[in-house]
């Protein structure tokens, strides 16, 4: 027979032993994130600004957590393609998006289609902006945005523009109507092929990205006179902002910007990990340097912070493309 003292400490022995199984069990289950590859979809092409910023913040993120961030591109549709399929994973943190503004004006693009925080996404921080500029082609008699607003009113100007319904197309004619510009409107396929046609002369003026123009304004062929940004940009200090001038309220900050989404559902232990590191990454000099080489100012902020960024941006945008009577249905 066991002795009661015997019986006493295997007892024990096994209430140890279950406990340490237990917290074993409990560590495998719930772990600490990441514990497996993590996917960062992005809508765009490789090679594109969205794709870029995914893939330094995908490097600097797989150096801290130990764990890699894979790219995932997914282009076409406007990034709906890449949005729907973050709209639908796990929300365990595995599946992430780094998206830009055209998200915003989603539901008005596509009919029947939700894409509201915390219901289709959660929103974990804002990730940078790209600063817009009022530029004109260098032929015409203009240096300051004060000559652009008096040559505009007494002439026929060629507009032109990455797409019907982008910030710049929105910003472009927004500042068009405010200052009673007759415009004839020049679409092209993304922001680089609207500074091409500028330089050869074909348009007359546009909102574009600094990046996308630079190696044209550095040859003197498209002049830059205002940046639509309430701060002027660090590559240019030079250039005045739009405030300085007066230029329409409602234009000021519709450029081109970046946020870090994750799928509806994801504990908030998970988020708010997320959310600090990636602000870390986002600190970093050699980040910040690396961003600016594609025209992206680095920003990033709380998550309720990128929700009410993310809202602010759709009622803006929903108001102008109601009040120029821009429709974007698809």
């Amino acid at each position: 027979m066991v002795s009661k003292k015997l019986f006493k400490v295997l007892q024990a022995t096994l209430a140890l032993l279950s406990s340490l199984l237990m917290q074993s069990v409990s560590a495998q289950s719930s772990g600490v994130y990441p514990e497996r590859p993590v996917r960062l979809l992005v809508g765009f092409q490789a090679g594109a600004a969205t794709d870029t910023l995914a893939r330094i913040l995908g490097q600097h993120l797989t150096e801290r957590l130990k764990q890699p961030f894979v790219i995932e591109n997914k282009p076409g549709a406007a990034t709906r393609i890449a949005m729907e399929a973050l709209s639908k994973a796990s929300p365990d943190g595995y599946t992430l998006a780094v998206a830009n503004a055209v998200t915003t004006v989603f539901p008005t693009m596509f009919a029947g289609m939700s894409f509201e925080p915390n219901k289709d996404f959660v929103p974990i921080t804002v990730l940078g902006r790209s600063p817009s500029f009022v530029a004109v082609k260098a032929s015409l008699p203009i240096t300051t945005y004060q000559e652009f607003v008096a040559f505009a009113k007494g002439a026929k100007l060629a507009f032109g523009h990455p797409g019907n319904g982008t910030n710049p197309h929105v910003a472009g004619l927004a500042l068009g109507k405010a200052l009673g510009i007759d415009l004839v409107e020049v679409p092209f396929k993304g922001n680089q092929p609207v500074a091409a046609a500028m330089a050869a002369g074909e348009i007359d003026y546009a909102m574009l990205e600094y990046e996308s123009a630079r190696p044209l304004v550095e040859r003197g062929v498209i002049r830059l006179l205002a940046v639509t940004e309430p701060k002027r940009y660090s590559l240019r200090p030079s250039i005045p902002t739009g405030r300085e001038f007066g230029i329409p309220s409602e234009i000021e900050g519709l450029t081109p910007w970046f946020i870090l989404l994750a799928p509806p559902g994801l504990p908030a232990p998970v988020a708010s990990l997320l959310n600090r590191e990636v602000r870390e990454v986002l600190k970093m000099p050699e980040v910040q340097e690396r961003l600016l080489k594609i025209g992206i100012e680095a920003e990033s902020s709380t998550a309720l912070e990128a929700s009410t960024y993310f809202m602010a941006h759709r009622a803006k945008m929903n108001t102008l493309l109601e009040q120029l009577q821009i429709s974007i249905k698809n």
